[in-house]
């Protein structure tokens, strides 16, 4: 299944991706929030298992589930869909995680973007750790460029959002949104 109208923002951890999709949500656009937060929210609450720190596998298995249910969910609708993180981004957390990644390479090719994939790269001078991103800088550049490595042998086309101001930021993404067909 391919979904010309589906597009990503990836990239580094905290590069600022979550910023840009709050501001592209507030002029219009559908925008679909990176599973992982809310997968660790839920965990937390309940005190589940599906944690990177306790059960990686299992964490990693319902981002996917979860993934799949929002591209899924979202499969009907025309217009331009936006989201944090894709299905590719699961590789590279199979890469941390140390745990098979076939499934997650299987369901990359089954569920496909639009060939452009927006990367952002590691920014140091905004990189901020909270409750649940601990990972240091270093490590999340790290994650940052495997992702990109990953998305370039699906084959995706990957542009380069440039450091700027958040306005200028999501202005580049919404003229290059608007201008492929």
């Amino acid at each position: 299944m391919i979904k010309n109208n589906y597009f990503i923002l990836s990239g580094a951890m905290g590069s600022g991706k979550s910023t840009i999709l709050k501001l592209l949500k507030q002029k219009g656009y559908l925008c679909i929030d990176e599973p992982a937060r809310q997968i660790i929210s839920e965990q937390r609450s309940i005190d589940g298992e599906g944690l990177y720190d306790k059960n990686p596998e299992l964490f990693a298995q319902l981002m996917l589930s979860r993934s799949i249910n929002l591209y899924k969910m979202n499969s009907e609708f025309k217009g331009k869909v936006i989201f944090d993180r894709g299905i590719p981004d699961l590789i590279a957390y199979a890469d941390i995680f140390n745990i098979k990644k076939e499934v997650y390479l299987n369901a990359s090719k089954l569920y496909s973007y639009n060939t452009n994939v927006f990367m952002f790269k590691g920014w140091k001078e905004i990189y901020t750790t909270d409750d649940e991103r601990k990972m240091d800088y270093e490590s999340a550049d790290k994650f940052g460029s495997n992702v990109s490595y990953i998305y370039k042998e699906l084959g995706y086309n990957l542009i380069e959002v440039p450091f700027d101001s958040v306005e200028k930021r999501v202005e580049f993404i919404i003229n290059l949104i608007n201008s492929f067909k």
